[in-house]
């Protein structure tokens, strides 16, 4: 895995440079944009949380056929949209800050390198033809495994994100929600 991660450090800063900079993008503007609608998130399933994550996971990871154009775009507006509902969900709750970071945290710490990981999957085919034109050799069974190998952890971390999205996270509201600003 370390291997995996080093071979792909140029598309993984990438990625997350770009995701940083949305964020820090949503969290500067968040006051001047309307607000987003509110929507229950109560009936929402485990299956529901990883069908809608890991289609846009997919959807980033495939985006590299425009050769990082849409990738940029999409990891630059996922982090705008996380920025500006993390600092609107705090205006929503009287900034209380211990409940944004119980609702957002649990399923972020999967979900976000999951996008970052499928963003960086999106800039692939790039840096191997990058690397081509550079006269690096790279097999294209090299480029498939480790591709493969980016989506299944991709797979996981989403898997991982939904379930506790859906059952840990709600847990740990409605404890914080009954004990006050503690949470158990």
């Amino acid at each position: 895995m370390k291997e995996l991660l080093k071979r792909n450090k140029r598309i993984l800063y990438i990625a997350s440079f770009l995701y940083i900079v949305g964020l820090i993008l949503g969290v500067t503007f968040y006051n001047i944009l309307p607000s987003l609608s509110q929507h229950s998130a109560e009936d929402i399933t485990v299956f529901g949380y990883f069908t809608h994550n890991f289609s846009a996971n997919l959807f980033l990871i495939f985006s590299m056929f425009t050769f990082g154009i849409l990738t940029s775009i999409l990891l630059l507006l996922n982090g705008f949209l996380v920025g500006l509902s993390s600092l609107q969900s705090l205006t929503d709750h009287g900034n209380d800050l211990l409940y944004i970071l119980t609702a957002l945290v649990p399923h972020g710490i999967f979900e976000v390198p999951a996008m970052i990981l499928s963003g960086a999957l999106g800039f692939k085919l790039l840096d191997f033809v990058y690397m081509k034109i550079r006269g690096i050799h790279f097999s294209k069974k090299q480029f498939f495994k480790e591709f493969l190998y980016f989506v299944l952890f991709i797979f996981l971390l989403t898997l991982l994100a939904a379930v506790t999205e859906a059952i840990i996270t709600p847990y740990l509201l409605n404890k914080l929600a009954l004990g006050g600003s503690h949470v158990y």
